[in-house]
């Protein structure tokens, strides 16, 4: 969450006033630029912006930096799981073993040890915001197997997190191609989706390019049904 995507929806919620933000990640001079910027964007003076570092392929990292921010700021209302990585492009046909398990643990594991560490925590409604990319539901893209491949198997996992953890609001938020300054879209629309607003997108799939207003408007259609949702139609199963 120091840099790119993952500031940006830090910035986001700063500015929409948030009480506490806290940032995880592995380098600690980014992590404290990273800080500056939240707090600068914050428009509550009141706000509290720290961070933890914590490698989080490491479940032990994860399971002390969300306890040390407990002991700081009381709860946790909002996960946001950003980690990722884009592994080498090349064909899969002549891939190396080792470098497709360095990315497929990175955009698969990282995440697994976060919400694995959150959720007993059993903090009254939660919001778990899972980051995925279109890679993961559209047609293959020559070359990107490795990346694609680790997001696909992510956004199925956080499917099982959510049919097998009820209670918590559990929505996957596709930010799409992301030039460096243009990190707001993605960044406000993660804040509308922990709203009270988008509770109707719980289980969900979105893209945040998408318009607020008509999703609301189709919010009876959404809710409840299988839009939204990877799987397979036609089939009732």
């Amino acid at each position: 969450m120091s840099v790119g995507i993952g500031k940006a929806i830090a910035i986001s919620f700063a500015q929409a006033g948030a009480q506490s933000i806290s940032i995880l990640g592995r380098h600690d001079g980014r992590l404290v630029a990273a800080v500056a910027d939240i707090r600068a964007a914050a428009t509550d003076a009141a706000s509290v912006v720290g961070y933890e570092i914590a490698d989080l392929l490491k479940r032990e990292e994860v399971d002390r930096a969300l306890r040390s921010i407990l002991v700081q700021i009381g709860k946790i209302d909002i996960l946001v799981c950003n980690a990722a990585v884009l592994p080498a492009i090349g064909p899969l046909a002549g891939y190396e073993a080792d470098e497709f398990t360095i990315g497929f643990s990175i955009n698969v594991l990282s995440t697994l040890n976060t919400v694995q560490a959150f959720l007993p925590l059993d903090l009254p409604n939660a919001t778990i915001i899972n980051i995925t990319a279109a890679a993961a539901h559209i047609a293959p893209l020559p070359g990107a197997s490795a990346y694609a491949v680790g997001k696909a198997a992510t956004l199925k996992m956080m499917d099982y997190f959510a049919a097998e953890n009820p209670r918590f609001h559990i929505v996957s938020m596709q930010p799409g191609t992301v030039a460096t300054n243009m990190t707001d879209l993605p960044g406000h629309f993660c804040v509308w989706l922990a709203s009270p607003e988008a509770k109707f997108l719980k289980n969900k799939v979105v893209w945040a390019n998408w318009d607020v207003d008509e999703l609301v408007a189709r919010s009876g259609d959404i809710e409840n049904s299988r839009l939204l949702t990877c799987g397979l139609d036609g089939v009732p199963m």
